[in-house]
């Protein structure tokens, strides 16, 4: 007597049976990551509101726009959405890996590696935007009480200037296209120099041919003092 064979089906219901343990786990960990992302995204929302981010925003210039309640609302839930992504995928990963879909799971480890490098290349935006403004500020007062007639455009300019760096910064921690971003930093940065350079030179003539000027004033009146005398 020849054993069956086990009819499709049955096989089917079989391999789905030892599945469910394996699937229903994965279920409670994304049910656990959503919740853990829930309070964290909470808890980030009332850090930001306890620290009063609108503060910082006016150091960097942006205080119109912050001191609307929508708007900071809406930045305290963006932020807050993105620490719940990033705890939840964690455990959207555990679930991949329980349920075998190693491949996807892969995808989503280089992503959360990636991320502590997104992390840094923020601050340095951050930072140099605080640094650009605060600078920009200083140099346009330091040159109006020189009497600079131009303080304004010079202080836009080294603000463009360090604005530029700190992208070129941002571009190269990540590792877009470092060449590239190398030889527009270097064009960027020349094509300032020469026009600072140009700005120097035209203002250094004015300045020569003013003081020439004076200097021929004060020996033509030099004359006529003594001629009357």
């Amino acid at each position: 007597m020849q054993p069956q064979t086990p009819q499709p089906l049955t096989e089917l219901m079989h391999r789905f049976a030892d599945y469910l343990p394996t699937f229903a786990a994965g279920l409670v960990v994304l049910f656990l990551g959503f919740t853990a992302g829930w309070v964290v995204k909470r808890t980030v929302v009332r850090l930001f509101v306890w620290l009063r981010l609108d503060r910082l925003a006016g150091r960097v210039g942006w205080r119109a726009a912050f001191g609307k309640g929508d708007v900071r609302a809406a930045l305290y839930n963006l932020l807050g959405n993105v620490a719940m992504v990033v705890v939840v995928l964690f455990f959207v990963d555990d679930a991949l890996k329980r349920w075998g879909l190693t491949v996807v799971a892969r995808v989503i480890d280089a992503f959360v590696f990636y991320l502590p490098n997104l992390a840094l290349v923020a601050f340095i935006v951050a930072v140099g935007v605080v640094i650009a403004n605060g600078v920009s500020h200083r140099v346009a007062v330091g040159l109006e009480e020189e009497g600079f007639a131009q303080a304004r455009l010079m202080a836009k300019t080294f603000k463009g200037a360090l604005l530029t760096l700190v992208a070129v910064l941002a571009l190269w921690q990540l590792e877009f296209a470092r060449q590239i971003v190398l030889a527009a930093f270097l064009i960027a940065f020349g094509s300032l120099g020469v026009a600072f350079a140009v700005a120097v030179g035209l203002g250094s003539a004015r300045a020569l041919d003013r003081g020439w000027d004076a200097l021929f004033e004060k020996r033509k009146q030099s004359h006529v003092t003594r001629g009357g005398s």
